[in-house]
């Protein structure tokens, strides 16, 4: 594939981040993870990329296609040890090898069996797609073992018949060939010294991702360019949820307090911690000393500014943050962001243009109900772009009121094994020493998953079929919403957040803060009466109970005349127990 020259991190301002060098380890050590960026990032043109927060891309897809060619080095050789013999007149050393491949599969699945009684079976509910797809096939696995101890003996009695008719086939076809069975040991010996070379060069790439100044290739393929352009594009085509009309069985949920329903449409930002429920409607008042004057004597007939306008004001405030000193300043990264519904760009392509320029962005924003939602987006990074908190604000101004709206997203840490190797003792001679010896004791798994050769043979005639980009033009049938985000996957969910928690929530609380009073000094400016929107501001900066927190749990409530709430007999007195109940 031909491949042009683009310019460094360093120059295009991407900054290399821990997140960054995490994501690219992370197809290394996780091959579910590997799968997921070759099948939906690197070979889906139909698809557009999710957008990045506090990484970088196109290093990650370079790492997974080496992952990827690491991980088929070793299975290629065992299908090559057991076929390449008996194209050449070698059938008996096939078979040979054959035999102590089924035999090393044999050991596997016995000790699966002995250890059956001591792993509990997995309790985990179900979550999200990528947390799930970890523990598939253990699950599926642990379904077929045998669970009682009589069962178990019979299963071992079973493997270990198989195994000893392995083992006599083997010597019987060694004392007949025993050329062919010096064959076969060296073939063994190549496989051994194949295993010690894979783990030994996976270690090696894993120090050099730790170590390297910059993970950016200095020539990105085509399909790295069109991932690196979308990547960092304003417009945003989120996917939008399927009729319920069109879903078997709809199961709606009315005790979750969200306004963006059970998937949230800010792809890649991470999950919503954070939202105005309902969004602020402050009318346009003009101030006046006695609050008994007419609405239509006290309102502007004409709106006194256009959205834009707050935009930027807003924007102007909070990039004053990044001018603080070091010791106190809050990095905060302001841009602005464009979500357009993958069904709505199937019908009118023009809601996704090649350049967006100022004009355009400031009348998607002063046209409300426009199928362009814009929102301000202010992003910060914490620990080297390991949780990244942002928030998002939409302004519109209609029926002459003013219309705010937020949400906060919270991108948490990567798993441990992507981080793994900056530990002590997981990286330079020893983890390299280390790694080829752990590559050997997983060839058994190897030559069951020796198969999937087939998978990566696949993803190789999908990119080198397949033109870099499908999104540009339209194709029936065919959404090019972003379906997945590599960094949304790997990244811890929000409730199992803990110290780093406190933190994310005063950020948050201060970006919400700064903008709030950005926007209240902006209305007076204008003429706007700010008193109604200080005090909901107010409430807002104090309320806890909708804003913030993982699950929204309202009890002993009544709502509606003579309502009332039935307590029982005997309540359980404890430490989670209300020192004084009521009804609100």
């Amino acid at each position: 594939m031909t491949t042009s020259p683009v310019q460094s991190a360093k120059v295009s301002g991407e900054e290399l981040t821990d997140a960054t060098r995490h994501l690219c380890a992370g197809p290394y050590v996780d091959e579910h993870f590997r799968d997921l960026v070759i099948d939906k990032i690197c070979t889906s043109p139909h698809r557009r990329v999710a957008p990045s927060y506090g990484f970088d891309i196109v290093p990650v897809m370079r790492h997974a296609w080496r992952a990827a060619a690491l991980a088929a080095v070793p299975r290629v050789t065992l299908l090559g040890s057991v076929i390449a013999p008996a194209c050449v007149g070698a059938l008996p050393a096939s078979v040979l090898v054959a035999c102590g491949l089924a035999l090393l599969c044999l050991l596997r699945l016995a000790l699966l069996i002995h250890r059956g009684d001591r792993e509990p079976r997995s309790s985990r509910k179900p979550g999200r797609r990528n947390k799930e797809m970890r523990y598939r096939h253990r699950r599926r696995l642990q379904r077929f073992l045998p669970r009682r101890k009589s069962e178990k003996s019979q299963a071992l009695r079973r493997v270990g018949g198989i195994a000893f008719g392995l083992v006599a086939t083997g010597l019987a076809i060694g004392l007949v060939h025993p050329r062919h069975a010096a064959t076969a040991l060296h073939v063994g010996a190549g496989i051994v010294l194949m295993c010690l070379a894979v783990g030994a060069l996976r270690q090696l790439q894993l120090n050099r991702i730790l170590r390297t100044p910059s993970l950016r290739p200095v020539r990105l393929s085509p399909r790295q360019q069109v991932a690196d352009v979308q990547q960092r594009d304003v417009h945003t085509v989120y996917r939008r949820l399927r009729h319920s009309q069109d879903e078997e069985a709809a199961d709606d949920d009315l005790t979750v307090f969200t306004l963006f329903g059970e998937e949230s449409p800010f792809i890649g930002a991470g999950e919503i911690v954070y939202q105005w429920n309902p969004p602020m409607s402050v009318q346009l008042l003009r101030p006046v000393e006695d609050d008994d004057t007419p609405l239509h004597e006290r309102e502007h007939p004409v709106p006194p500014f256009q959205a834009h306008e707050l935009v930027e004001h807003l924007r102007k405030a909070v990039h004053l943050l990044n001018t603080d000193s070091h010791d106190v300043r809050l990095p905060a990264q302001v841009r602005d962001r464009v979500y357009v519904s993958e069904t709505d760009v199937a019908t009118d392509r023009s809601l996704l243009p090649r350049k967006l320029t100022d004009v355009d962005l400031r009348e998607i924003i002063n046209t409300p109900g426009s199928r362009g939602h814009h929102f301000l987006e202010v992003t910060t990074p914490l620990e080297g772009a390991e949780y990244v908190a942002t928030v998002l604000l939409h302004v519109s101004v209609r029926g002459r009121t003013l219309i705010i709206s937020t949400a906060a997203c919270v991108l948490a840490h990567t798993p441990r094994s992507f981080q793994r190797t900056a530990e002590f003792g997981q990286h330079g001679l020893i983890a390299v020493v280390w790694a080829a010896f752990r590559e050997l004791a997983t060839l058994p798994q190897q030559v069951q998953r020796s198969w999937r050769i087939l998978h990566y043979l696949l993803a190789l005639a999908k990119a080198a079929a397949l033109p870099p980009d499908l999104t540009s033009t339209p194709i029936r049938n065919v959404l090019i919403g972003s379906r997945v985000s590599i960094r949304e996957q790997p990244a811890q969910t929000w409730s199992k957040v803990q110290l780093e928690k406190t933190d994310i929530l005063g950020r948050m609380k201060t970006i919400e803060q700064r903008l709030l009073r950005a926007a209240g000094d902006f209305l007076l400016t204008k003429g706007v009466d700010a008193s109604e929107f200080n005090n909901r501001a107010l409430k807002i900066i104090n309320s806890g109970i909708f804003n913030f927190g993982d699950n929204n749990t309202i009890s002993n409530n009544a709502v509606g005349d003579a309502a009332q709430v039935s307590a029982p007999a005997h309540p359980a007195t404890g430490t989670d127990s209300p020192s004084d109940g009521g009804t609100t």
